[in-house]
């Protein structure tokens, strides 16, 4: 109802602006034709008084007066009076057919264009209809546009590299990552993300450009760990069984003894050479009942033994759950000094630096009162160049 209300106040509005002019006009005019004339009829009576004086000469003041009366002939032949009769007639009618025509017109053009029936629609109504056709295949396919249109972008590429991995687009993704090396540089990300695309794409399989990019990753982070059981595995996966099993256990030697990752190493290990593994096993101590376990527990599901053969993104997957019920067990109890060092080390290894930020900034609030615990998560810190 209040719509409608505000609907004919409007057209009245318009209406009367429209109609006004047609009746206010011709008064108007009237007032002014009238003041010109009454200026003029006194010019004539200060020239007849001039006159009279002396100070006017004859020829001049008629002259004077037939200018004056020239202009008032003009004045009076434009006054509106000489046409009221003719105009004023269709003032009244013309103001009757605007005040109906402009409502029932605009009424009839809303009805026939319009939508009254259309419920109200709230802002923020209207705002999660918008959020909603955001949606992820709609955003990259406005990037795809974009990169279409500028195929040097390189942050483009670098953006959209990682939403393509992760919709299992791993071809597109592969190029992705390969335009933004080109583009914008060389980093861990971005090799790691282009070696992780290819293998992949071949189901596993390690193939040249993977592990080219994951040399070039050791080059540029010497202290990196997955580029290097990924070349591993493919030394393994050429039949180069030796080669592998002295990665292992270089790798299995260097790792922390509460390592995540570590288990996963010694199982493939145990295929090459079980004697090694075996040797490794029988020197690795035990923990106590009441101390905290060298690693988390993995969740159930493959062994440790299948975990090398996974896919990449399930071995991925189940590497990321174990760091996480770390992550989970120290925000219950912050106490272990030995599981903040594993996290954050877990954290740097996987390329997760924000949370090995986050996880050493938590343990520093967590072990105040831990002087020895807090020097070895200080230490590490220092080792991993994680700032003050």
């Amino acid at each position: 109802m209040v719509f409608w209300i505000l609907v004919a106040a409007l057209v009245a509005g318009v209406t009367l602006a429209i109609i006004r002019p047609l009746m206010r006009a011709p008064a108007e005019a009237a007032a002014t034709a009238d003041a010109d004339i009454a200026v003029y009829k006194d010019q004539l009576k200060e020239i007849a008084a001039d006159e009279a004086r002396g100070t006017l000469a004859a020829g001049e003041a008629e002259s004077a007066r037939t200018e004056i009366a020239r202009r008032l002939l003009r004045v009076a032949q434009e006054s509106p009076d000489s046409r009221s009769r003719d105009t004023g007639r269709f003032v009244l009618p013309v103001s009757l057919v605007m005040s109906i025509a402009v409502p029932v017109v605009s009424l009839g053009l809303y009805l026939a264009y319009g939508a009254p029936g259309m419920p109200a629609q709230p802002l923020a109504e209207r705002l999660a209809e918008v959020n909603d056709a955001s949606k992820p295949n709609d955003l990259v396919a406005k990037v795809e546009e974009r990169l279409r249109q500028r195929p040097d972008d390189g942050t483009g590429w670098d953006v959209i590299a990682p939403v393509y991995y992760a919709m299992g687009r791993y071809a597109d993704a592969a190029t992705a990552y390969q335009n933004a090396l080109r583009l914008v540089g060389e980093d861990v990300r971005r090799l790691q993300g282009f070696a992780n695309s290819r293998i992949r794409m071949e189901n596993g399989v390690i193939p040249d450009d993977a592990r080219k990019a994951l040399e070039r990753i050791i080059v540029i982070s010497p202290q990196a760990i997955e580029p290097r059981i990924w070349l591993a595995l493919s030394k393994e996966q050429d039949g180069r069984m030796g080669d592998a099993a002295a990665d292992y256990k270089d790798l299995i030697a260097k790792a922390p003894a509460d390592a995540p990752w570590r288990p996963v190493l010694l199982e493939r290990l145990a295929k090459l050479d079980p004697a090694a593994a075996a040797a490794i096993n029988k020197d690795q101590p035990v923990a106590s009942n009441d101390a905290p376990a060298a690693a988390p527990a993995a969740p159930s599901g493959p062994d440790a033994s299948a975990i090398m053969s996974m896919k990449p993104e399930e071995r991925q997957a189940f590497i990321t759950r174990m760091v996480d019920g770390l992550a989970a067990r120290l925000k219950a109890d912050g106490s272990d000094a030995a599981g903040w060092v594993k996290l954050i080390r877990a954290y740097e290894v996987l390329g997760r630096r924000d949370d090995a930020v986050k996880a050493l900034s938590d343990a520093r609030a967590n072990l105040k009162g831990n002087q020895q615990g807090l020097a070895q998560v200080e230490d590490l810190a220092h080792q991993l160049g994680l700032g003050s």
